[in-house]
């Protein structure tokens, strides 16, 4: 499957987003691919990729549940206009697939961020609890990362259709860098009051255009610690763990998304998926150990 960008995990199942593809993929608990699902239109996937000027670049899902229904939310980046689109999926009623069209959405984002003409939205993460929704901002050159929060019941009320464009409040995030270029949001995924995250260092001057990638991460947000709001200037820092292979040295992926299974005391299963912008995606499993609130 091309250009694994989202994961997520229910029924058994784990559920693979590809950001130039028009199919969601489901594997079973061995990885092994189960099904594909046409999202929208295949035609232009001829070729075995959406061409970059198409895709609607769908970067980020997470599960919703609403009574007895099952749903994926599927977000573009929102870093074109092409982009400013979502897909609701429901996994209950055989898979029914509803557009959203989310530019008013993003347009209020770009506005909260006081985004420039020339600057872009870079929508990447997105994970659900109870609480709140949480949407994740990949930074672009010096800037910082940001995490947006939404009340869970008015996020779901609005992708639903029935409320307006839900309050939001803002936090601000400096991630570590690799020589001189930041690390920046890819994925994330709530589990009992923690935001797990991945982050990713792309030596890239936008949001559209790839670049080369030197490594990646994968962070921890204590979610109950959060302050009410954050200031650009004075950025949350959290802990950061770079990924490595089995021999030690730096993983060179970029990670995308990921999925947290909580195991013995301070351990957890993490499988995260990668992409390497020329149509290839890789799977990861990592052991992860927190102890002391480091990892």
């Amino acid at each position: 499957m091309p250009s694994a960008s989202g994961l997520e995990y229910t029924q058994g199942s784990f559920f693979v987003l590809g950001d130039d593809s028009p199919f969601l993929y489901r594997l079973n608990e061995k990885y092994e691919l189960a099904q594909r699902y046409p999202i929208f239109d295949t035609t232009s996937f001829k070729g075995g990729r959406i061409p970059k000027d198409l895709k609607p670049d769908l970067e980020s899902m997470a599960l919703l549940t609403y009574g007895r229904d099952e749903m994926l939310i599927l977000l573009g980046s929102g870093s074109a206009r092409n982009r400013e689109v979502g897909y609701l999926v429901n996994l209950t009623k055989k898979m029914e697939v509803k557009e959203l069209d989310l530019a008013r959405f993003y347009t209020f984002l770009r506005q909260v961020l006081r985004l420039e003409a020339n600057e872009q939205l870079n929508l990447e993460g997105l994970a659900m609890d109870k609480a709140y929704t949480y949407l994740l901002q990949r930074t672009l050159s010096k800037g910082q990362n940001v995490l947006f929060r939404f009340e869970a019941d008015a996020f779901e009320d609005f992708i639903l259709g029935r409320g307006g464009i839900p309050a939001v409040a803002v936090y601000y995030f400096s991630l570590p860098q690799l020589g001189e270029l930041h690390a920046g949001f890819s994925g994330a995924f709530a589990l009992d009051g923690e935001l797990f995250f991945t982050a990713s260092v792309e030596e890239t001057p936008n949001a559209i255009d790839d670049g080369m990638v030197h490594g990646s991460f994968l962070g921890r947000i204590d979610l109950r610690a959060l302050p009410y709001a954050s200031d650009e200037a004075n950025p949350l820092t959290v802990p950061v763990v770079q990924l490595t292979n089995e021999d030690g040295n730096p993983y060179l992926g970029k990670a995308e998304s990921v999925v947290v299974r909580k195991g013995e005391e301070g351990k957890y299963k993490v499988v995260v998926v990668s992409d390497d912008d020329k149509g290839h995606s890789e799977l990861l499993e990592l052991d992860l150990t927190i102890a002391q609130g480091q990892l």
